[in-house]
């Protein structure tokens, strides 16, 4: 996977890559502190999301958001702002970004709010996800039962339960068929 990180204040761009690069080290981040930087990336990068701010040298906040889609449509965006301008940020959001967020969030809480709206970001995870959660998660596309699971892993079926709860949870899912769906969208299985 590869992102964009666009922000104009040199510390807020370093905060953000910083804190991407130890949730998912696997991800190649480039860097932007301005506009026409951001585009000439986002053509050539060609960047699977991107983190921009809204206040950026070179554009105004609409154009220069419509400006990255034009250069990278298929990219997740996110914006990450200090604009409380409604209209503005409705703008914004008509350009079709997957989501806006203020720069006063907490780094956790916008590190998970990325995680979920760049289903890419969850098959980086993947690779930290436990052994047993990862034979769990395989059998339950094989469209195996909790009582086959736990026979073929020789467990308990209360043991698998567990395991398929904390895969729902981890994948945002309602139920085990939407766990499986979801982690095929994310190709983690």
């Amino acid at each position: 996977m590869r992102g964009l990180i666009c922000d104009d204040h040199p510390l807020m761009r370093e905060a953000l890559a910083g804190a991407m690069r130890d949730r998912w080290p696997e991800v190649a981040l480039d860097e932007a502190g301005d506009y026409p930087s951001a585009w000439a990336l986002a053509e050539t990068a060609r960047p699977d999301f991107l983190l921009v701010d809204l206040s950026m040298p070179g554009a105004e906040p609409v154009a220069g958001i419509e400006g990255l889609r034009t250069r990278a449509p298929e990219a997740a965006m996110l914006v990450v702002t200090g604009i409380q301008d409604e209209a503005v940020l409705a703008a914004v959001r008509a350009c079709g970004v997957a989501g806006v967020y203020s720069k006063n969030a907490e780094a956790e809480l916008l590190m998970e709010a990325i995680g979920a709206r760049v289903p890419g970001l969850k098959a980086c995870e993947a690779a930290r996800l436990p052994p047993r959660q990862r034979e769990v998660l395989g059998l339950l596309a094989e469209g195996l039962t909790n009582k086959e699971i736990a026979r073929r892993l020789g467990i308990s079926p209360a043991t698998v339960k567990v395991h398929v709860a904390r895969l729902s949870e981890w994948l945002g899912a309602v139920n085990r068929t939407d766990a499986v769906a979801r982690a095929q969208k994310a190709r983690i299985i």
